[in-house]
């Protein structure tokens, strides 16, 4: 993954910009955001949505995490110095448990090999009562089904998409409540699911 999208972090956005746009639409949209929260990215790329939601709301603390260096120096060239961005895993978040009171993670849950372990510890960094929304691929889409199975054959860095039921499922043993999961088409191959929980 990390060869993969180090080599593309300077044209992704190019090349992805109407995908991450609305995908990062559907994660914000679900997000309560208010001055003083902190929030944590999980697979921040290179920056998209954290520079979305400071124009929503300047009082928001924010945290980018990548695994992949080249994205997260993209990052840094489109963030206020105020970003925290650091390298780190989805399944070994490099921070303090309860730190944030906000966890939002777009189109990562697919590369994750254990989904189970990254919910988990996205838990754990949330406070009591924080939020995690998920933005993710759903094979409740046929077509989503299709390129899952594809990538799965011939791409090293896909580990599994999910479909509705698993991901809420997953939430929920984690401890999540008021698990919530909407899907979407955002055009008419990408099919779409989005996850509010709290903590």
């Amino acid at each position: 993954m990390q060869r993969e999208y180090g080599a593309t972090a300077a044209t992704y956005d190019a090349r992805w910009q109407r995908y991450v746009e609305r995908t990062t639409t559907l994660a914000l949209d679900a997000l309560p955001l208010e001055a003083g929260t902190v929030m944590l990215d999980v697979g921040c790329g290179t920056g998209v949505l954290l520079q979305r939601a400071l124009e929503r709301d300047m009082g928001l603390a924010c945290i980018g995490m990548d695994i992949t260096e080249a994205m997260l120096a993209q990052a840094a060239r489109r963030l206020p110095a105020t970003v925290m961005l650091v390298r780190g895993s989805g399944t070994a978040v490099p921070l303090a448990s309860a730190s944030v009171d906000a966890v939002v993670s777009t189109s990562a849950l697919h590369f994750m090999h254990d989904p189970a372990l990254a919910v988990s510890e996205w838990y754990r960094v949330l406070r009591p009562s924080g939020v995690l929304v998920v933005c993710d691929w759903c094979t409740d889409y046929c077509t989503m089904r299709w390129l899952d199975r594809v990538l799965r054959l011939f791409d090293s860095a896909h580990e599994r998409a999910l479909n509705s039921a698993h991901l809420t499922a997953l939430l929920a043993d984690a401890g999540f409540c008021d698990v919530e999961v909407s899907r979407t088409r955002i055009d008419r191959f990408w099919g779409m699911m989005t996850a509010h929980s709290v903590r």
